[in-house]
């Protein structure tokens, strides 16, 4: 038995199992979009409580967790309206820019490369945030992402190419210089 008819059959039982299995995965998604861990709680909390309640308009026609994510996201939208947070400005053109891997972890632990990433994503504005959480910590493809915040395909390409930018601009401060044996120099 699913998840969602569990929580159809036996709130309270199914409550649990929804904990059980998607708890720590959407505290962790919340983690990354809020940039903290109280506002995280506070909105993985609310999304729990809000999938119980609305349980029915699941439709299955996505994967739960997508469902639950779309909850999670509305939520933080709205939090985001409510404190009137600075629209992102985008432009219309950005250049070509040859997409690099580096490869930092001979130079630096994988730890501390990790927290690097981490910290420079949690920096990014909210709306490329999400789009960086969703694509890289939650492997969802493009296609996925913008049905899931119901935005065209060119719109999600365009603010993960924008947030991979601006995550390398960070990046290249962060590692003084590290990365531009890897190809930061072209983000310039």
């Amino acid at each position: 038995m699913e998840v969602w008819e569990d929580i159809a059959a036996n709130a309270e039982a199914g409550a649990r199992r929804l904990v059980a299995e998607y708890g720590d995965r959407l505290f962790s998604a919340a983690v990354r979009i809020c940039g903290n861990e109280s506002d995280a709680e506070d909105l993985v909390f609310r999304t729990l409580s809000h999938a119980i309640v609305k349980i029915r308009q699941y439709g299955n026609r996505c994967s739960f967790f997508s469902w639950l994510y779309s909850i999670l996201a509305n939520f933080h939208r709205m939090d985001m309206r409510k404190k009137g947070a600075a629209a992102i400005v985008l432009c219309d053109e950005l250049p070509e820019i040859e997409d690099f891997a580096p490869n930092p972890a001979d130079r630096l632990d994988f730890q501390t490369e990790a927290d690097v990433v981490r910290e420079a994503t949690a920096q990014l504005p909210e709306p490329l945030r999400e789009i960086i959480v969703l694509r890289y910590f939650e492997d969802l493809s493009l296609r996925e992402i913008s049905a899931l915040l119901k935005l065209p395909l060119t719109t999600v390409k365009f603010r993960l190419h924008f947030a991979k930018r601006k995550l390398r601009a960070k990046l290249r401060l962060s590692f003084r210089g590290e990365t531009a044996s890897y190809g930061a120099e072209a983000a310039q």
